[in-house]
This record gives C-alpha cells, structure tokens and sequence, in this order.
C-alpha cells in the first residue's frame, strides 16, 4: 500500500523540526550532568572530627563570656575631658571640641539648641552624656 505524499510531508517536517531538538536536550542534560559531577568532586572535603556536633551543656552556653561591668556612669558635659567624650558613640574629635567650646550648659539639650550635636548625633548619646 503505497503511502500518500501529505502523509510523507508531515513527517518529514515533523522528523525536521523534533530531531535537532530532541539531540539539543539530550546534549544539553549530558553537559549538565558532567559539570554537575566534576562540581560534587571539586566540592573541599572536611574533616570528620569537624563534622561532628560537639556535646557542650546547654547551660554553659547559656553563661555570659563576661560579667557585665557595673551600671555605665553618664558623662558630664560641663566636665569631661576630650577623651571622654571621644570614647562616646558617633563622637569624632571635632565634635568633641566643639562640645567643650560650648561650655557651660544646662541641660543635655542645650547640644541641639545650639547645633553642636545634630538630631542623629545626639539620639546615639543621649543616654550617655548628663549635666551636673
């Protein structure tokens, strides 16, 4: 029974069309599973011992490393010295000069009022900082 020649076209174009990429995806699944294996044996190899968890009581980790020191002594404005106020958070030597520029003052806010300390500035040290 000979076949029709439509038939014969459409799988001709079908076997065009299907074949290179049914060979692209098998090329390409086998270039991924090459690099996926030379990847798994490049991968370091680490040492057993490490990978083991260490038993360390929960309590032990639960313990401070230090003991806290006592409760943080603000610093006088009117008083401290360039160093003190260096060792602030935020406090740069600049800053720190003009805040002795600025002496005296008669509260913490007297920084912002007279634009020794911007808003930022004076939020970090806030907590830090008294007038005696």
């Amino acid at each position: 029974m000979p076949q029709s020649p439509r038939l014969c076209c459409f799988v001709c174009q079908v076997t065009h069309v299907w074949f290179p990429i049914a060979c692209l995806l098998i090329l390409g699944v086998t270039c991924l599973c090459t690099v996926a294996f030379a990847a798994d044996r490049t991968r370091p190899q680490i040492d057993p011992q490490l990978q083991r968890p260490l038993d360390i009581p929960l309590e032990r980790l639960e313990r401070p490393l230090q003991t806290p020191a006592g409760p943080i002594k603000p610093v006088d404005l009117n008083k401290a010295s360039i160093e003190q106020l260096v060792s602030l958070p935020g406090m740069s030597v600049t800053l720190a000069q003009r805040v002795i520029e600025g002496r005296p003052y008669h509260n913490k806010t007297d920084l912002i009022q007279r634009h020794i300390l911007s808003d930022t500035a004076y939020d970090r040290v806030r907590n830090l900082i008294a007038v005696e």
